[in-house]
């Protein structure tokens, strides 16, 4: 049996209440480690360290972002030294992006506060519930076209 449009409605704003939370714990969490890194700057970095290295093109695909708002933020991230531009040799119109060793800490970091914060927000759930959100999280990602590892 399908869900009613009202239980579809719930669903969106429960995912709009989980992010909202998330972004706002994040800002929090952000100022008091007083790195400088917007969440827009942490989420090109979880990306990055997950799948560097990448060109800006498939970063762009990654994060379902358009490529001139994510060659600002790559911009960015190479001025703060966290990000390493790197031609490819054999296309020189192509330019490999990849993490410095500050910007593997920062990735380290982000992933570490993701983690609690997840940790956080999910105990809730039991550990069979978790398992089962996780699964279906999973499986709504892919239907969208991400595939997260």
């Amino acid at each position: 049996m399908s869900l009613t449009d009202k239980q579809y409605l719930q669903i969106n704003q429960a995912l709009f209440s989980l992010t909202h939370a998330y972004e706002a714990r994040m800002a929090r969490e952000q100022r008091q480690i007083e790195t400088g890194l917007s969440l827009a700057d942490r989420a090109v970095v979880m990306v990055l360290g997950q799948f560097e290295p990448l060109n800006s093109r498939r970063l762009s695909e990654l994060m379902d972002i358009n490529p001139g708002t994510i060659s600002v933020y790559v911009q960015r991230l190479v001025e703060k030294g966290l990000v390493r531009k790197e031609q490819d040799v054999k296309d020189r119109r192509n330019w490999w992006l990849s993490l410095t060793e500050a910007g593997q800490n920062a990735y380290r970091e982000t992933l570490a506060g993701a983690i609690a914060y997840t940790r956080d927000f999910v105990s809730a759930l039991d550990a069979t519930e978790q398992r089962r959100f996780h699964e279906l999280l999973l499986k709504a990602s892919r239907s969208l076209g991400f595939d997260w590892q």
